[in-house]
């Protein structure tokens, strides 16, 4: 009987396991998604291939995180934060290229990657 009992104590601790630590970070996992993004709305430059992005909210804010490149937006809505990624990704983009000659091991590996998936557009007047 007593190994009865241990084995129903066993499936209740995991219960509560369950019920107190792994059932609320399940849905806050819910609450992120992933989305590809396709353009960084910049005339002056155009994405080869997608950006893996994350999406994650809460009750104040929006935020966007790409993990290819180590960098993230925010904002209050989706839309906000998604712009203000793609800013942050241009921005990143024109830094490295002024710099290129001079970047350390973990900006060299953005740029490299950058680089091969961001064309630079002709801009008409």
């Amino acid at each position: 009987m007593s190994t009865t009992t241990n084995l129903e104590d066993e499936i209740r601790g995991l219960r509560d396991l369950l019920l107190s630590n792994i059932l609320p970070r399940v849905k806050e996992f819910n609450k992120r998604k992933t989305i590809l993004l396709y353009s960084l709305h910049n005339l002056s430059l155009k994405l080869k291939e997608p950006l893996a992005v994350y999406l994650e909210e809460d009750s104040e804010e929006v935020i966007t995180y790409c993990y290819d490149v180590d960098v993230f937006g925010h904002g209050e809505t989706e839309s906000e934060a998604l712009e203000d990624l793609r800013k942050t990704i241009s921005d990143l983009y024109f830094e490295l290229e002024c710099n290129k000659n001079n970047l350390g091991p973990y900006p060299e590996k953005i740029w490299d990657y950058l680089s091969n998936i961001v064309e630079e557009t002709e801009v008409i007047d």
